[in-house]
């Protein structure tokens, strides 16, 4: 499959979905590698004719007809948006047109009646005197009973001005709520690559195992958590999971319902830190075009400490975590693992956290070492984690290390896991 065709799939299926900010990026996407593809320039044209942008609208409708005027469909289309842009002399011309080239369809004798009734209305309108202002033009109707598209089911409108958030499918199946909103970072690469684009990814679906208690302490949006609460398959485990920004947090809560999981992820509204009470954190808001940096808020949340965690009610006591995902600034990290000697005296879980290219890779080994553990990475090829050398420098690509005790270290030699 082309990535054209890949990207014209994705598209539609936003489309039909109700999701037109979404299927527009995608449909730019398609003709951004080809300018001349028929089907893209005419579902685009439906969006923008639908949204009110009928002039940008019917130019994309009339590019797709030029390059395939054999669809019935696109001719339909473009009549259509004339009758919207109070165009009925044109639109009769085109109906004409069209039925010259064989254009017969319930659906043309339909629009073909209430292209009959535009004109007659035309004729019956009075001509505006000079110095009238003119009537507000209707709000345009929307044209999917006669757009359609590749697999010839109707275009659904789109509700003008929703914040519903987009419903997408990850690469393991799980389906995920994100931002209504593709200048929203989460959003614009789940649309781009289908899943999250991080390689650790692919091996915590393999690291959880079906009983297994994993921590998601930062879960955003919670692609970690679907993805750990998905490996445990028909098993008996859980997924703890703290995040403390509310929007993110009712949107995974979204994606618990969906997926069938809520009896399996536990989701805390709050942060992770060195100490109990409360810390400030700065939420991003969107990405905007053209802003060169983007705009941050600062919150006060509540935030709790790995031995603080211990004591919440939704803790299962008697499960022992296997996986902790710490999703932090890597400077926050030796101030959190401190304020977790009970959590790490009682359990050894492999530990999965955040770095940036600037990382003090020796204040982090010592940190670690603290506690009885060694600094591991990822090896893409290898599919498994291989201990970080302390002459290391960190990959600037690299976004997480690992860190784990010998005794869990080696049973994961066993799983083929590590190396």
């Amino acid at each position: 499959m082309t990535d054209s065709q890949r990207l014209l799939d994705q598209a539609i299926e936003h489309q039909r979905g109700g999701r037109a900010e979404a299927a527009e990026w995608l449909y730019r996407a398609v003709l951004a590698l080809d300018a001349d593809h028929a089907e893209a320039n005419h579902n685009l044209g439906i969006i923008e004719i639908e949204r009110g942008d009928v002039d940008a609208g019917l130019a994309h409708v009339q590019r797709a007809l030029d390059l395939a005027p054999e669809m019935g469909g696109y001719w339909l289309t473009l009549i259509e948006g004339l009758l919207v842009a109070k165009r009925p002399t044109e639109a009769a011309e085109m109906m004409e047109r069209a039925r010259g080239l064989g254009l017969d369809s319930p659906e043309a004798d339909a629009l073909g009646v209430r292209l009959a009734e535009a004109l007659a209305g035309a004729e019956q309108t009075p001509p505006t005197t000079t110095g009238s202002p003119p009537s507000p033009a209707p709000a345009p109707s929307p044209v999917p009973e006669v757009g359609t598209l590749a697999a010839g089911e109707p275009v659904p409108p789109s509700p003008a001005g929703t914040d519903t958030p987009l419903l997408l499918t990850l690469a393991d199946g799980m389906r995920i709520y994100v931002p209504n909103d593709i200048d929203a970072m989460p959003t614009y690469l789940l649309l781009e690559h289908e899943d999250w684009p991080e390689p650790e990814l692919a091996l915590v679906r393999r690291l959880v195992e079906g009983d297994d208690l994993a921590l998601d302490l930062g879960a955003g949006l919670g692609v970690y958590s679907l993805a750990m609460a998905h490996a445990m398959g028909q098993g008996s485990g859980q997924v703890l999971a703290l995040e403390p920004v509310a929007e993110s947090a009712a949107l995974l809560a979204l994606s618990l319902t969906e997926n069938d999981l809520v009896g399996r992820v536990h989701v805390l509204e709050q942060a992770l830190a060195a100490a109990p009470g409360t810390v400030e954190i700065k939420v991003r808001e969107p990405v905007r075009p053209h802003s060169l940096e983007p705009p941050q808020t600062t919150r006060t949340v509540s935030a709790l400490t790995l031995d603080g965690l211990l004591q919440q009610p939704a803790w299962p006591a008697a499960a022992s975590p296997a996986l902790v995902r710490l999703n932090l600034a890597d400077a926050d990290l030796p101030g959190v693992l401190d304020g977790g000697r009970a959590f790490f005296a009682a359990y050894d879980p492999l530990l999965m956290f955040r770095v940036t290219p600037a990382a003090d890779l020796g204040a982090l080994r010592q940190a670690l070492g603290a506690i009885g553990y060694q600094l591991y990475r990822q090896v893409d090829a290898l599919g498994a984690l291989a201990p970080c050398g302390t002459e290391e420098t960190l990959d600037g690509r690299r976004r997480n290390l690992f860190a784990s005790t010998s005794a869990r270290a080696e049973r994961l030699r066993g799983r083929g896991l590590m190396v």
